[in-house]
């Protein structure tokens, strides 16, 4: 058991930033796909559930991803109008997902 744990404390130092720069990729690579006047669920169908969810302008909504590094995180957001389509999308400047993103 003593072995076991920094072992494990060892893979997921290893493993954790590279599933966060993946994710990140895939969600700037998803991002460019997204288009006005998609439902939520389309969305939900490209991007996968969001990171998180907040009350937007005209009974809206916005949804954020992530995307950057550990200490250099801007996300994602597609704003939905009151009838759930999209109204505008915001990705990160470098979310074009032609690169993979670094600093992880």
């Amino acid at each position: 058991m003593k072995i076991f744990f920094p072992l494990a404390a060892l893979v997921a130092t290893l493993v954790l930033p590279a599933c966060t720069a993946q994710e990140s990729f895939q969600n700037a690579e998803n991002c460019s796909k997204v288009a006005v006047g998609m439902s939520e669920q389309q969305v939900r169908g490209i991007m996968g559930a969001p990171t998180g969810e907040d009350a937007g302008e005209n009974n809206g909504k916005t949804w954020s991803y992530l995307f950057g590094s550990a200490t250099d995180t801007q996300p994602i957001r597609i704003q939905f109008d009151a009838a759930g389509l999209v109204a505008t999308t915001t990705c990160a400047p470098e979310a074009s997902g032609k690169e993979r993103p670094t600093g992880n």
